[in-house]
């Protein structure tokens, strides 16, 4: 069995260390100390999730797929403000909720009538029905992206991305507690539109 190439980099003594053994925190020390090379591997790791997060949030492919490029943009512009021994996914989540709300309100549509509202809502709803694969999964996407933006994130990221509560908290400045009394809502909220759908 062939195994593909591996990433090296560096080690203090300048020796060659497998990247896929660095942990994230350590390569982000390393970015914000201007050796960029070693962002490609974090964002070989966290591109598939950021877009994952990212789609269940705006609900297309390619405005996801920009929001990524964004994020990343943004960790080297504020590489600086990475703070060693922080986690460094909380941190790069943090990025990309700052970059879906900078998109959501530069991209907000106004509807100035309720036709308008509604071929809005018809536009969104055909989009998601059309990229889920059972009509199950397209009513619960369509349910998600009906919740308001804070619910849809704190289930996005405890349901679709893994997060703990208290990561959650870390995310959202509130503590662990007040995250998973967030999530139990947004749950029951959810499952209210879902079955009204």
């Amino acid at each position: 069995m062939a195994i593909g190439p591996v990433s090296l980099a560096t080690s203090p003594l300048n020796l060659p260390v497998a990247v896929s053994h660095v942990s994230d925190e350590t390569l982000m020390e390393r970015v914000r100390h201007d050796d960029l090379d070693q962002l490609t591997p974090l964002f070989e790791r966290y591109h598939g999730p950021l877009f994952n997060f990212l789609l269940r949030l705006t609900g297309s492919r390619e405005t996801s797929q920009d929001l990524v490029q964004n994020v990343f943009l943004r960790v080297l512009r504020y590489r600086a403000s990475y703070q060693p021994g922080q986690p460094f996914r909380a941190w790069l989540y943090q990025l990309a909720r700052h970059v879906h709300h900078d998109h959501w309100q530069k991209n907000r549509v106004p509807a100035t009538d309720v036709n308008d509202f509604e071929r809005t809502t018809t536009h969104r709803r055909a989009a998601l029905a059309g990229m889920a694969a059972t009509q199950e999964q397209a009513a619960l996407q369509e349910a998600l992206s009906l919740l308001p933006v804070a619910q849809r994130e704190i289930l996005v990221l405890h349901r679709f991305q893994g997060f703990s509560y208290g990561e959650i908290g870390e995310l959202l400045a509130c503590s662990e507690g007040a995250a998973r009394v967030r999530a139990h809502r947004a749950l029951e909220a959810l499952r209210q539109v879902y079955f009204e759908l």
